[in-house]
């Protein structure tokens, strides 16, 4: 995980837990849920179908324009962030970042989930890394939708071919669902029911550009923070086309392309190097800021990072896991950055090119 932003990682791994493995290597959390099966002859409550005319879930999303939105959050709280990657979005509403008390949204593409028979389970993106979220019981219609439980997660079909999943702050949750708090199913029905789909937001707003990039490579995936009506970028990942393996701190991305936090962290960390076993650092200038390029040598995790604390505003740290990528840390932050200021109303929409 990045060692920039480390709290990060653990969050999205926590509020992400149980799509965690979609990207086929779960490093940010381990799914866990016992199978439970319904009592015999207890079927979930139908509720009324939509209409066949109804728009369709999407086959994938877009991570520079955000799909998902919260029509309605308890009074006190808001959106404090999200994460969007082409096969499942995220948003999390709270008091802020990294609260205990927030309510996160995962809408997945068309497709991405399976209802089994009786509905017993809902099975997302098998090939993928895949999800299993063993159903309880039925739970009250969103939207006009049938939706079930699973513990503290409510499930429900967004549209045609796709379905979403609500993580409630419930405290703990027995097996069978017994204690989940009455008041909270409320809210929990109230702000699935409120969640907007492909609805006007506030676009995404990066304070960077990435000129002279090769021109297969774009944005793969991003989390991003909500802070004065912008939605930030705060970590995201480039792709050329080819499947993103691994997937660390809300973002999907393929080894040997970059990763890039920006803000979230005031000092780069810097080690003292032991042969084959400890991380090693060097500080220099690059194009008039201090930077420190870190790599981490040993066996089955090796990256190089660039590390710039204060860079025209801001912190910035570029990671790339892979010994002979087709371009450095240093490379990139030395010719293929343009940073843009602190203030948002000069940043840009399309950060690269």
């Amino acid at each position: 995980m990045s060692r920039i932003d480390p709290q990060l990682a653990y969050r999205r791994g926590r509020a992400r837990r149980r799509w965690a493995g979609l990207a086929g290597t779960p490093v940010l959390a381990v799914a866990a849920a016992a199978a439970v099966a319904l009592p015999a002859g207890a079927a979930p409550p139908q509720a009324a179908a939509r209409p066949a005319t109804a728009p369709a879930a999407p086959s994938q999303f877009n991570p520079l324009d955000p799909y998902l939105s919260f029509g309605w959050l308890p009074p006190g709280l808001k959106l404090v962030s999200g994460d969007i990657a082409p096969h499942v979005e995220a948003i999390e509403g709270g008091h802020k970042l990294f609260g205990d008390d927030d309510w996160n949204v995962s809408a997945f593409a068309a497709g991405q989930c399976h209802l089994t028979a009786q509905a017993k389970s809902l099975t997302c993106a098998p090939k993928l890394g895949g999800i299993t979220e063993t159903i309880d019981g039925g739970a009250p219609a969103v939207d006009g939708h049938p939706a079930y439980w699973s513990g503290s997660t409510l499930i429900w079909q967004y549209a045609p071919g796709g379905w979403a999943m609500l993580i409630a702050p419930f405290p703990i949750v027995s097996p069978k669902g017994q204690n989940r708090p009455p008041a909270l199913v409320r809210q929990a029905v109230k702000i699935a029911s409120n969640v907007q789909y492909g609805k006007p937001t506030p676009p995404l707003m990066f304070p960077l550009r990435l000129p002279g990039l090769p021109s297969k490579w774009r944005v793969s995936s991003v989390f991003y923070v909500g802070k004065a009506g912008v939605l930030t970028p705060r970590r995201f990942a480039l792709t050329s086309g080819k499947p993103e393996p691994v997937a660390d701190g809300g973002v999907v991305y393929q080894d040997g392309l970059p990763v890039y936090d920006v803000g979230g962290f005031t000092t780069c960390p810097k080690f003292k190097y032991i042969k084959d076993f400890s991380d090693k650092s060097k500080v220099m200038t690059v194009n008039g800021h201090r930077v420190v390029l870190n790599t981490l040598p040993r066996p089955h995790n090796y990256a190089q990072e660039l590390c710039a604390a204060h860079a025209g505003g801001m912190a910035l740290n570029i990671r790339v896991e892979e010994k002979n990528p087709p371009m450095t840390p240093l490379a990139l932050f030395r010719d293929h950055l343009k940073l843009l200021g602190p203030d948002p109303a000069g940043w840009t929409r399309q950060p690269i090119g």
